[in-house]
């Protein structure tokens, strides 16, 4: 059995991976695919002490960094969490199953979709929600951004990098992305944003030709990438009827604590802060790793600790 198994190996799951084990526990990583978001993000200049990094090579160094201790990391799709005898039992898709006194739940966000017509025919197909994995398909050819947030403020600059013109389309009056990346955009020389405009529906046969906004207007492009934010994957927490917020966030304490004894989460499926970054999940996913550490030595009234 387990000292405790993390569900996620996103920056929260890897950064609670690499204080579990410094705290001596018996540690499993279980993840779909190591890196998960973090692997999209295009240029990282928030991560102190490393500016410019990519999101990917990041993710390389928490990986390899987590690696060095030693830490299984299991790739798999959880099918179940369920409360056992002593502890928990996680069972994956393929069948194997692993038990642990704690959990620490870490699956981070998944992207949100448009809902409109035209966009789940054409996925893959001009339509994108991974702008580092895509922008490159659209050389010398015009795309299009949905959203206002950084995610959409830094797929319209890489994009702009290969396409010959790239349209971003937000809802409201003002990007909202950081100051210095929206301010990037806007004075780019390939970048149009068009503002208060809303797409309802992505154009195209058997790719995507166009789109057409809630203005009755239709513009013709190659691709559309759809960055209008995400939501917290909760499936597992559900199942352990871990507290959600109103907005579906993990809720947690100050700790990293959930309202089920033995439960512990992080990173951006919480409602620790709205400052959903590389920086805050990694705190997140410490603070949970000291908590199943004391869980694991003191039991769950955690006697001694305040």
């Amino acid at each position: 059995m387990y000292d405790t198994i993390i569900i996620g190996g996103g920056t929260a799951g890897l950064g609670a991976a690499l204080y579990a084990t410094r705290f001596k526990l018996n540690t499993l990583v279980i993840a779909k695919d190591y890196g998960g978001t973090g692997n999209e993000a295009h240029l990282v200049d928030n991560w102190i002490g490393d500016p410019g990094i990519t999101g990917m090579k990041l993710m390389e160094k928490f990986i390899s960094h987590v690696k060095s201790y030693g830490v299984p990391l299991v790739e798999g799709e959880v099918q179940e969490a369920r409360k056992a005898a002593k502890g928990f039992k996680v069972t994956l898709s393929d069948g194997k199953a692993y038990d642990a006194k704690t959990l620490i739940l870490s699956s981070g966000m998944k992207h949100k979709h448009l809902g409109v017509p035209g966009e789940e025919a054409l996925a893959g197909r001009g339509v994108s929600y991974c702008y580092t994995c895509d922008a490159a398909f659209f050389k010398n050819k015009i795309v299009g951004v949905v959203g206002g947030s950084d995610s959409a403020a830094q797929a319209a600059l890489l994009c702009a990098e290969y396409a010959t013109n790239v349209i971003v389309m937000y809802r409201k009056e003002r990007l909202r992305a950081e100051p210095i990346t929206a301010e990037q955009v806007y004075a780019h020389k390939k970048i149009k944003v068009m503002h208060n405009v809303n797409v309802t529906k992505i154009n195209g046969a058997k790719k995507v030709e166009g789109v057409t906004l809630d203005t009755g207007e239709d513009i013709k492009m190659d691709g559309v990438f759809v960055e209008i934010g995400s939501v917290p994957v909760v499936a597992i927490p559900k199942s352990l009827s871990v507290e959600l917020d109103e907005r579906d966030f993990v809720k947690v304490d100050n700790e990293g604590r959930t309202n089920v004894s033995g439960v512990f989460a992080a990173g951006d499926m919480t409602n620790s802060t709205t400052l959903k970054q590389f920086i805050t999940s990694a705190a997140d996913g410490s603070k949970a790793a000291q908590s199943a550490y004391y869980y694991v030595q003191k039991g769950p009234k955690l006697e001694g600790w305040t």
